[in-house]
């Protein structure tokens, strides 16, 4: 019959560090603690810990960037209420000064308001000269109106929050009865 070794025998292999004997069995050298098999070192984590980072902040910068605008078209000037402000700056190049649009309604800034209409563009005609795009409109054609005062006003705004801001700025820049207006469609 043949020999055979135990696993608990002691074999002749040994240990590549110290020379210690090793069982068949074992992977571990008992007096030098080192292995018998190649272990394999961790993977790299910086490079996926670096992508992952990256991504998070992406998508922090896109949550802002999606806050900042839902933010801004509620309550503060979007970029449409910002040009209409630049607009606003521009005087216009010709002497007269324009109405309220035909059949249509929105939201403007009423910066002054009279009973005659002469005053009315004298008026409009002044604020126009400090760079101010201006306009008159009689409040009689509008029923949203008081009827019987001509209002010089200044852009027309889709939303209340756009007139609001825009009024904030043109008393900032020295009008100072600056205030939104719902002008409502013709009648």
């Amino acid at each position: 019959m043949a020999e055979h070794r135990s696993l608990r025998e002691p074999h002749d292999d040994r240990c590549s560090h110290c020379g210690g004997e090793l069982a068949t069995d074992q992977e571990w050298c008992l007096e030098c603690g080192s292995a018998r098999t190649l272990i394999h070192s961790a993977p790299n984590w910086r490079i996926a810990l670096a992508i992952v980072g990256g991504v998070v902040v992406v998508a922090v910068l896109a949550f802002v960037l999606v806050l900042s605008s839902v933010s801004s078209s509620g309550g503060g000037p979007s970029g449409a209420a910002a040009a209409a402000t630049v607009a606003a700056r521009k005087a216009p190049a010709s002497g007269t000064v324009p109405g309220w649009p035909v059949g249509l309604g929105g939201w403007t800034v009423a910066l002054t308001s009279t009973r005659g209409r002469a005053t009315a563009f004298v008026r409009a005609h002044r604020i126009a000269a400090d760079g101010v795009q201006v306009g008159v409109l009689d409040s009689s054609l509008h029923p949203a109106l008081r009827p019987g005062r001509w209002v010089v006003f200044s852009g027309r705004y889709p939303t209340k929050s756009q007139a609001l801001a825009v009024a904030a700025q043109l008393r900032s820049l020295g009008q100072p009865h600056a205030r939104p207006l719902l002008v409502g469609s013709p009648a």
